[in-house]
């Protein structure tokens, strides 16, 4: 399956979901940030060091996805970008919600989460840690089906895809009746070959259901009777003399 590096520059379906991913992701951080300031940012913590605030925003945007996730299925931006968070072998639950969240919890965690889960392969929807909690985000409006296209290819063959060589030409059978379809109905089966002669004989019967007398075959047994060289003619199946 190709990754999301691969087919991004071409699929405007791909296209379209990262570009609400990301406003989707601008709303969640701006709401993030409120929460933040009126809740998780004492007096206290001003005066800590410069990489420990990311840390403590990162807490609080690892709770709200993963509690917003767990009940609803999407986020504030989510919802209004008609995204959604769905778990691919089973219902999304709390655990599911947990790890794919989990990179949230530092800005630098979560951008190796997003560049290794865009160049490696698989579903091109995914992060990293959305294929070890196997997640993905889908779209529930009306171009849902553009990105069905995603689901279907975890199930088709290896990338690049060989096409398939077409069959080779051959002529359209003849029409049943015309006079190219009674020799290849005698032949030996081999498309062209030449017909073969039938060896078997061809009797006739009167209306009484007798077999008609006919010096080619045998009236006994029915086989054909070849000249035996001295003006007489023999059976080849049973050997009676005529």
């Amino acid at each position: 399956m190709p990754s999301a590096i691969d087919l991004i520059g071409h699929n405007p379906a791909l296209q379209e979901h990262w570009i609400r991913r990301f406003f989707a992701a601008l709303i969640d951080a701006i709401v993030v940030a409120v929460i933040y300031l009126l809740f998780a940012l004492p007096l206290a913590f001003v005066s800590l060091a410069w990489y420990v605030t990311p840390f403590l925003y990162g807490i609080v945007w690892l709770l709200y996805s993963m509690l917003l996730e767990t009940l609803f299925g999407a986020t504030i931006g989510k919802r209004l970008l008609s995204l959604r968070v769905v778990a691919i072998d089973g219902n999304l639950d709390i655990m599911h919600c947990l790890v794919r969240n989990i990179s949230k919890i530092y800005l630098l965690l979560f951008l190796v989460d997003l560049i290794v889960g865009g160049v490696t392969q698989g579903d091109p929807r995914q992060r990293l840690f959305d294929r070890i909690a196997r997640t993905t985000v889908t779209r529930v409006d009306q171009g849902a089906y553009m990105e069905e296209q995603f689901r279907m290819m975890q199930h088709a063959g290896p990338y690049p895809m060989t096409m398939p060589q077409a069959p080779p030409r051959t002529n359209p059978p003849p029409a049943p009746g015309s006079a190219q379809a009674a020799p290849a109905a005698q032949g030996s089966g081999w498309p062209g070959a030449a017909p073969a002669p039938s060896t078997w004989p061809q009797h006739q019967w009167d209306e009484q259901g007798r077999l008609v007398k006919e010096m080619k075959f045998c009236t006994a047994c029915g086989g054909q009777l070849v000249a035996r060289g001295d003006g007489k003619l023999t059976c080849v199946r049973c050997g009676a003399v005529y």
